[in-house]
């Protein structure tokens, strides 16, 4: 079992370009400065043949983590967590946790006003129904708890898709999840701003470097042709040991610069 990490977002919204995807930005970079690596993200539609299809590929490539983000709501297109029980061939249950959780949330949001009514309805009780075996998660900010799941060796997260409520997800469940069960690995960027501003002249160069470090992801960035007269370069390597990381990215850094001013 590698430590890769696949990211799923669904949402209508976002394949027809009325949303913007944050989730999977913000969850990409913070597992990434972990030390693991985000092998793929998907952004899905919420019809459930696709998140069925999507998350039955993934869990085929044996990640560690998946994480899906929308589709935890009481409307009728929320349907991830249906999905994930199909994919995962298990039952749906009224999970009790899950429940307790919502009914707690929905009486405090009634006694400060926030809502005109109390107790359960259909929507509600939508979103306290889950995929057997599955560890239902308190919501911080909103309302829909988040589910929690193994399969096979992969963990993997179903959290809202407001941002704030899969962002709030991240710091305070799935970040010391990860912590607890990844070995530890020190992530490590820097970079360098160049005068070079063509693309296809720097890469022979960095391409002389990669090949001297091969344990450090050099990469340059384009900021537009013939507009910016420069190109930044990132150095990026992951490992278990700080000082060695530092030292091979500082160094092929190092290299890039005598090369330059060849």
């Amino acid at each position: 079992m590698n430590k890769d990490v696949i990211i799923i977002a669904i949402g209508r919204e976002l394949v027809n370009g009325r949303t913007l995807d944050t989730n999977s930005r913000y969850l990409a970079r913070n597992i990434t400065i972990l030390g693991l690596r985000v092998a793929s993200i998907h952004v899905i539609d919420d019809i459930p043949a696709d998140i069925v299809k999507t998350i039955r590929r993934a869990l085929a490539e044996k990640p560690w983590l998946v994480i899906t983000t929308g589709g935890l709501g009481p409307t009728v297109d929320d349907m991830t967590l249906q999905s994930v029980a199909k994919a995962l061939n298990k039952g749906l249950v009224k999970n009790k946790k899950a429940m307790a959780m919502l009914e707690k949330r929905y009486d405090e949001l009634y006694r400060k006003g926030l809502l005109h009514t109390k107790g359960w309805n259909e929507g509600r009780i939508k979103m306290g129904i889950m995929p057997a075996g599955a560890k239902p998660l308190k919501n911080p900010v909103g309302t829909a708890p988040a589910a929690f799941i193994k399969k096979d060796g992969t963990a993997l997260f179903c959290l809202p898709g407001v941002p704030a409520e899969a962002q709030a997800f991240f710091d305070t469940s799935i970040l010391a999840w990860i912590k607890q069960h990844a070995a530890n690995s020190f992530w490590f960027e820097q970079s360098l701003v160049t005068k070079s501003y063509d693309e296809s002249v720097l890469r022979i160069l960095l391409d002389k470097v990669s090949a001297a470090f091969p344990d450090v992801y050099i990469k340059s960035s384009p900021a537009g042709f013939l507009k910016e007269k420069s190109l930044e370069v990132f150095f990026t390597s992951v490992g278990k040991d700080k000082a060695y990381v530092r030292d091979r990215v500082n160094g092929a850094m190092d290299r890039v610069r005598k090369l330059l001013h060849h």
